[in-house]
């Protein structure tokens, strides 16, 4: 019974290093999208002010959110949306209910594929009932 405990042990603990590893490739592999937001928004619960922020890919259905120190503010949760057409620029879309912003969609420049946020509890029940919204398209000129 003992070998059989060590084996499991070792088995999870590779498959935790294999997890690390490629956690730590997709964070390398990614491009940083920086920008001014003029305005408060809201990701999920949390609600940030107007400032200077940066979006970086984590894994496939993952973005990280940090402030201008680099310090991971929240993680966001997304799902793949198409376009028939590639913006120029990276871009950012906000959906906006009652003077309240929510970050939606993340563009990158060229690329038809974009990443759709996944709507919190509290943006579907402003949807409901601010509905129609307005939407807000941030163009980001810079980008590393």
């Amino acid at each position: 019974m003992k070998i059989h405990s060590c084996i499991q042990r070792k088995m999870i603990l590779g498959l935790f290093v294999l997890l690390a590893i490629g956690m730590g490739q997709a964070q390398i592999g990614g491009d940083v999208i920086k920008v001014e937001i003029p305005f408060q928004f809201s990701v999920g619960a949390k609600t940030f002010s107007a400032g200077e922020y940066s979006l970086k890919p984590l894994l496939p259905g993952t973005v990280l959110l940090r402030d201008q120190a680099g310090q991971v503010l929240t993680s966001i949760g997304t799902n793949s949306i198409e376009s028939l057409q590639a913006p120029r620029t990276v871009k950012l879309v906000f959906n906006g209910y009652a003077g309240q912003y929510f970050l939606t969609q993340i563009w990158k420049a060229g690329d038809s594929t974009g990443r759709e946020v996944i709507k919190s509890p509290t943006e579907v029940e402003m949807a409901r009932k601010y509905s129609p919204g307005q939407q807000i398209a941030l163009r980001v000129v810079a980008h590393r």
